[in-house]
């Protein structure tokens, strides 16, 4: 693969592979003495060899853990990330049908999207063993609620202590993390191109479907795009911003970076924390409605297209291949229906 491509056109042209892009420019963060680690969730949806799927499921539960469509799997996947040294913090059943998701735990943020590819190339490789076949593709289903993310984690520390957390601020919030969740925000409708990579992001990108379709921030908020997690004691790895938008067609090296080019950009510029949603952004009242960042793919490119952080942040080689693949996506399949979209490219993102 030649250096800087940031995708190759898969046989029905959606992106397929995510090589890492040419050597990118210094984020500038341990620069401005600020260390920064990453973790990422991975949702994805199993079907039979032969594409279909079936059988009772129980959200969040842990029957399906325990039943033969899950235990041997997930026994094996364990095993694997071991023998590998991924970091898989944690397993379990998800809201769809036959859907599970998993947590890798914090790393440095080149080892944290080096993690993406390798934990799909593993589920990938324990599913075949069970007869399964992994979608990581942002609509496996229109019949399933089988919509899935890939989201991002980040922790941003100065001199050992934490910017997100034992600060005045709001949930213990300093300045400059506040800084950090106002510069991602800022960013986020032009630099959604990066996070939600396909013509299926949009049919996941929508509200009521805890995938962060508000541009908006809140403590645990699951309709906010940036959902704040608190340093409590169920969050061992401490305090950290969830960025939710991400699903699995995007190039895992560039959303991060660019997740975090926007924070440092915020921390920069010293931006206010922006007023907290606490609630369904949707059930606001239209005077404090939060705006809907854009999902429709042609809208998604025109204001990426646009975008003069894009460029500064990615640089134009980058943005002009990403724009052109992800055009001639929207030319020859913009057109045809999320159902059949979504099973052509079932497959698509997985390995």
């Amino acid at each position: 693969m030649g250096a800087g491509r940031v995708h190759r056109a898969g046989r029905h042209g959606l992106a397929a592979e995510h090589p890492r892009p040419a050597a990118p420019r210094r984020l500038g963060l341990g620069a401005d003495g600020i260390d920064t680690l990453v973790g990422c969730e991975l949702e994805f949806t199993l079907f039979d060899a032969d594409g279909t799927m079936g059988g009772p499921w129980s959200a969040y539960g842990l029957g399906p853990v325990l039943a033969d469509a899950g235990s041997g799997f997930l026994r094996d996947l364990a095993t694997l990330a071991e023998t590998t040294g991924l970091p898989l913090d944690q397993a379990h059943a998800e809201y769809g049908t036959r859907q599970f998701e998993i947590s890798l735990g914090p790393t440095d943020p080149l080892t944290a999207a080096d993690n993406v590819v390798l934990a799909r190339i593993l589920i990938g490789r324990a599913a075949e063993r069970h007869g399964f076949r992994p979608s990581f593709s942002p609509l496996s289903s229109t019949e399933a609620n089988a919509a899935n993310g890939a989201h991002q984690h980040f922790s941003f520390t100065r001199d050992g202590a934490s910017l997100f957390s034992g600060g005045t601020g709001p949930h213990g919030i300093r300045p400059e993390g506040g800084a950090a969740i106002a510069g991602l925000l800022r960013r986020l409708p032009e630099f959604i191109g990066f996070h939600a990579g396909s013509l299926l992001s949009g049919a996941r990108l929508l509200p009521g479907h805890w995938s962060g379709a508000h541009a908006c921030w809140g403590l645990e908020n699951r309709e906010a795009a940036v959902r704040f997690c608190a340093a409590t004691a169920g969050n061992p790895h401490g305090a950290s911003v969830e960025l939710k938008v991400v699903d699995a067609s995007a190039n895992p090296y560039l959303s991060i970076a660019a997740m975090l080019w926007a924070a440092h950009e915020g921390i920069r510029d010293e931006l206010a924390l922006p007023v907290e949603v606490t609630g369904d952004p949707a059930a606001l009242p239209a005077g404090a409605a939060v705006p809907l960042l854009p999902n429709e793919q042609s809208e998604v490119l025109a204001v990426l297209g646009a975008s003069t952080a894009a460029v500064d942040f990615a640089g134009e080689d980058i943005m002009t291949a990403l724009l052109a693949v992800r055009g001639h996506e929207v030319e020859v399949y913009g057109a045809a229906s999320a159902a059949a979209l979504a099973e052509r490219f079932r497959f698509t993102w997985s390995m």
